[in-house]
């Protein structure tokens, strides 16, 4: 027993060693609190920025105002603005809001044309004005010539005068190549009206015949006149020996000349 109550002792003081030797290493191993001074002032952290705020969406009640605004403001303005010419000026101005511009519409002045003008343009095409002369060349008296009445002795007068007058044109003319395919040309357009004697009517036969006999007595000058005023006359289904006989009238001023 005695022992026992020694064993005991031993390890009470034992465990009271170990307690105080772990109480100092305790003691070290925490970290020293610094002394609060009551006259140091404690310090804030400042507050954290603010997050701006995002622009706010246009209200439905601004929108509205707004188009109500463009929309009177369109109202109050002069509707006339809109009806202007290329000019710069505009009829609507003084109330004519249907009546088309004059500047823009203004119909041009229509030329005048001469009397008789497709008449004219046609003996244009026929007639040269540089051998044939003026109705106003041709002297008051010209000399008329006898035209047989009856139609079979106009026919012979026709073909025999201007078959003399291309005899002598032949013998006459310069003989050159130009001079040659007008000869060729003109009796082949006579020849055709050789074939149509017998169908032509008694007005364009005498008219014919008394051209022949002009040119017969040597009166170019009355020949064209004649020969122009039968052109002015119609005819046009006869104008390929009309040309003919205006060709004939021409050489043979050449060859008199």
């Amino acid at each position: 027993m005695p022992f026992m109550s020694i064993l005991k002792r031993l390890t009470g003081a034992t465990g009271e060693e170990t307690t105080a030797a772990e109480q100092p290493a305790a003691a070290t191993n925490e970290p020293t609190k610094a002394q609060e001074s009551p006259e140091t002032p404690t310090l804030i952290p400042p507050p954290p920025p603010k997050t701006p705020l995002s622009k706010a969406a246009p209200s439905s009640t601004s929108i509205t105002s707004l188009r109500t605004q463009v929309e009177t403001e369109k109202q109050n303005a002069s509707s006339t603005s809109m009806y202007r010419d290329f000019t710069g000026g505009g009829h609507a101005d003084a109330g004519h809001w249907n009546d088309p511009p004059t500047v823009v519409f203004k119909q041009p002045a229509a030329k005048k044309k001469p009397a008789n003008d497709a008449e004219s343009e046609t003996s244009f095409m026929l007639v040269d004005n540089a051998v044939t002369p003026n109705a106003s060349n041709v002297a008051a008296g010209t000399p008329s010539v006898d035209v047989p009445e009856g139609r079979e002795e106009q026919n012979s007068v026709i073909t025999n005068k201007l078959d003399d007058a291309m005899r002598s044109l032949n013998a006459n003319i310069a003989d050159t190549s130009m001079n040659k395919r007008m000869v060729d040309d003109t009796e082949k357009r006579l020849a055709l009206l050789k074939e149509r004697l017998l169908v032509l009517d008694d007005s364009l036969a005498t008219s014919v015949c008394q051209i022949a006999l002009l040119i017969d007595k040597g009166l170019l000058l009355e020949a064209a006149d004649a020969h122009r005023n039968l052109m002015q006359s119609g005819h046009e289904s006869e104008l390929k020996w009309l040309v003919g006989i205006k060709r004939l009238i021409e050489l043979c001023q050449k060859s008199c000349a």
